[in-house]
């Protein structure tokens, strides 16, 4: 697919301006100035108002309501604690972690406020997982880290948080023809239903350094992976729903 192609899948289409507007009221006034008589007159502009409604209803379908808005659902993060850990003695002195190297080799540590599960591995890295928000992540973080100094590793220090990627949901309200958005989009996707019932489609366009993951439902449910931020996956998802709205059942 050309690049101009697929600049263009992506493009938001803009909204009507008030210029646009007035132009076309300038226009319809010219129209009633013709030469004809005043019936002909009145039909060419209740026919134009006509096309102007219409023209001004296809743009506002593609634009996103503000009421479809995608939701958080899991936050990966990353943090460093420069240190190597005995997996064995944290799991051994932390009532909240648990250590079976025959199922992975890392201590899965669990909180409840804020709720969200870590990864401790013995290189001192830490992953963090479940948390809904960047600020219970990173909360959670911390607090693993003072556990692991508690549990004999006093050299353990919070370092290097990181967003590794953005799990988020959302609800086009509209069910949605797979078939047909494969077909046309079959660079991007990946459409089995024999195998997996949504359509994966790989979202990176050429003018944009956002890379992203989206599985999309006939019900007209989205999931929407590998964004860094919130931003980012409210970009991804306005640039999408225009093109989902082309393939509306």
């Amino acid at each position: 697919m050309s690049d101009d192609l697929l600049s263009s899948l992506f493009d938001t289409p803009a909204t009507p301006s008030s210029g646009s507007r007035l132009a076309s009221t300038s226009f319809l006034c010219d129209m009633s100035l013709m030469g004809g008589s005043s019936a002909e007159s009145g039909k060419a502009i209740d026919i134009s108002s006509r096309m102007i409604e219409c023209s001004n209803e296809i743009v506002e379908s593609t634009i996103r309501n503000e009421s479809i808005t995608p939701e958080i659902q899991n936050i990966i993060a990353s943090v460093h604690l420069q240190c190597e850990l005995d997996l064995r003695m944290i799991a051994i002195s932390a009532r909240n972690a648990e250590y079976n190297p025959k199922k992975v080799n890392a201590v899965v540590m669990r909180l409840r406020d804020p709720k969200c599960t870590g990864l401790l591995f013995r290189s001192g890295r830490l992953m963090i997982t479940g948390a809904r928000l960047e600020n219970d992540a990173k909360l959670g973080g911390k607090k693993m880290a003072k556990i692991c100094q508690k549990s004999g590793f006093p050299k353990v220090k919070f370092t290097n948080f990181k967003m590794e990627n953005i799990i988020a949901t959302a609800d086009c309200k509209f069910p949605i023809r797979l078939e047909g958005l494969a077909y046309d989009h079959r660079d991007f996707c990946n459409y089995e239903p024999e195998l997996f019932p949504g359509l994966v489609y790989r979202y990176h366009p050429d003018n944009s350094p956002t890379k992203a993951v989206l599985l999309l439902f006939v019900s007209g449910k989205v999931i929407v992976t590998g964004c860094k931020n919130y931003q980012e996956i409210c970009n991804v998802f306005d640039n999408i729903y225009p093109v989902l709205c082309q393939y509306r059942k």
